[in-house]
């Protein structure tokens, strides 16, 4: 069995990432993979405290002062987790990557600068990557579980101008990647399960 495998998991807020992620963690636990799960922001100490700062709902950060703090985050988390987990033989599961940040920050709100620093630095973070599963689901289904959250950080609360943004943006950028495949979440939890786990599987077995 192939080791050293490195899956990222994008989407809008509301698709459903936490519960998927915990699936797809749980499912190689199961197949006795070892792996490590990381998120972005966060991962290491410093990373939890850049998390803070971002996503504080008083926060009046620009969008490039934003994606220089997620890169700062992103390139300890990168070279003290990621690559060594899989120097070790382990698979990753990140929770977001740089793809999240040419969007909200990018593209999103339209940062010429944060896109090329995206555009500068793509081949570094993505040379590694196994697979993207991309999760996507209606603008309305993302509302619908925000609006169930007890606790929600700034960019939940940016309402659903700001998420449909977000949704053509990562139509957009994994489009023609071909390391990324979209998951539909609005469907019943199993059965996105079952797709999430078909394309493990076809991971596992290369």
């Amino acid at each position: 069995m192939p080791n050293k495998k490195f899956i990222v998991f994008e989407g809008n807020e509301g698709t459903g990432k936490s519960t998927h992620i915990k699936f797809a963690s749980d499912y190689l636990t199961q197949k006795k993979i070892k792996h490590i799960v990381t998120r972005e922001p966060g991962g290491t100490s410093f990373g939890e405290s850049v998390r803070s700062v971002l996503l504080d709902k008083n926060s009046d950060l620009d969008s490039l002062s934003e994606a220089m703090l997620f890169y700062a985050s992103r390139v300890f988390n990168y070279n003290n987790i990621i690559l060594k987990a899989l120097n070790e033989g382990k698979y990753v599961i990140c929770d977001r990557f740089h793809y999240s940040t040419l969007v909200y920050q990018g593209l999103a709100e339209n940062n010429k600068r944060v896109i090329e620093l995206h555009e500068l630095l793509d081949s570094y973070f993505s040379e590694h990557i196994s697979l993207i599963i991309y999760l996507d689901a209606s603008i309305k289904t993302c509302l619908s579980r925000i609006n169930t959250r007890e606790v929600s950080d700034k960019f939940e609360e940016k309402g659903e101008g700001f998420l449909v943004k977000i949704k053509s943006s990562y139509e957009k950028i994994f489009l023609n990647n071909k390391k990324s495949v979209k998951v539909l979440t609005d469907d019943s939890v199993s059965d996105v399960q079952k797709n999430i786990q078909n394309h493990l599987d076809k991971l596992i077995d290369e």
